[in-house]
């Protein structure tokens, strides 16, 4: 499977479905979305062939010196990682937050 067939696995612009998804789900805004790049590729939910997305900002790596290129320096860093979802068959995308919650409750 190919969604992607230009896929080269060096950081990419999110895909429109993606996009889409994050601003519906999450309220962010087309601005701030641009700033954020993905690693895709292909792999399998629940028996069903998908393109998995990783996504990232690299503004934020760039502030704490972490240098994102490839998929293994954001698994080296899983602080830098923002969300994370997939594509299916279907166009339809599907995206988790990932991001370390700002303020955490006390007990």
């Amino acid at each position: 499977m190919h969604l992607y067939p230009h896929h080269t696995g060096s950081p990419r612009r999110l895909p429109r479905p993606v996009r889409d998804c994050m601003m519906r789900r999450f309220g962010l805004l087309a601005e701030h979305l641009e700033t954020l790049r993905c690693f895709d590729y292909d792999s399998t939910v629940n028996g069903k062939q998908v393109r998995r997305f990783r996504i990232y900002s690299p503004l934020i790596a760039q502030q704490q010196n972490v240098a994102i290129a490839g998929l293994s320096d954001l698994e080296k860093h899983p602080n830098m990682l923002l969300f994370e979802g997939y594509i299916d068959r279907e166009g339809e995308a599907y995206v988790a937050d990932r991001r370390i919650p700002l303020h955490m409750k006390r007990r």
